[in-house]
């Protein structure tokens, strides 16, 4: 049975000097990098997927703020060699479960253009576009994966209920394609991935 725990910052130091080199663990040192910058670890450790065997296989780093009551995702992704076996579904749903259970009623997060497929699948919205081309989702969150596909639902025929408050709708506003300052590739890709949510691309309506 997989399971969701969190780990500490020495756990993860720990993880992080027996991965191999590849794509994966480029993404860990970077997350780990800014968790140690930020001071992240006490407050908000990261989310470590274990297998059946209690191998770790996939991780996300959120934060969660009580006062708030948004949880902010900003790296989900799988262990070197683990990519591919339904990993990153799997930690977001539990993750997902867990958040709702501690009590968020948001959940924010900005996609790169070549996640973008799956995050569509677990039921996200878009509004804008950040100054590195990807783009922001922010929408209520519900308790699991089919909760939030069928609350998106409702949100295509009432986007009222899905947007944010006043003053992140016009930050989100002031951001644009548009006023991007990226290459011609990165901007097409950017452009792509808002041509790939389609209807899910709620930005008319901030």
């Amino acid at each position: 049975m997989l399971q969701l725990k969190t780990y500490s910052e020495e756990q993860i130091i720990e993880l992080l000097a027996n991965q191999p080199d590849g794509r994966y663990t480029k993404f860990f040192r970077q997350a780990h990098s800014l968790w140690t910058r930020f001071k992240n670890y006490s407050k908000n450790p990261p989310y470590v997927l274990e297998d059946v065997v209690k191998v770790p296989v996939a991780i996300i780093y959120s934060t969660f703020s009580e006062r708030t009551k948004y949880t902010n995702l900003y790296e989900i992704f799988s262990l070197e060699g683990c990519a591919g076996n339904g990993h990153g579904s799997a930690i977001w749903n539990l993750w997902q479960q867990e958040m709702y259970r501690k009590g968020a009623e948001r959940v924010k997060l900005s996609c790169t253009p070549d996640s973008i497929g799956f995050h569509m699948k677990n039921g996200l919205v878009f509004w804008s576009v950040d100054k590195s081309g990807s783009l922001r989702s922010d929408q209520p969150l519900q308790k699991d994966v089919q909760e939030q596909k069928k609350f998106r639902e409702k949100a295509l025929l009432d986007p009222a209920i899905c947007l944010p408050n006043d003053k992140v709708r016009e930050r989100l506003k002031k951001e644009d394609i548009e006023n991007l300052d990226l290459s011609q590739r990165k901007l097409i890709q950017t452009y792509e991935a808002i041509q790939k949510t389609g209807d899910f691309w709620l930005r008319k309506h901030l």
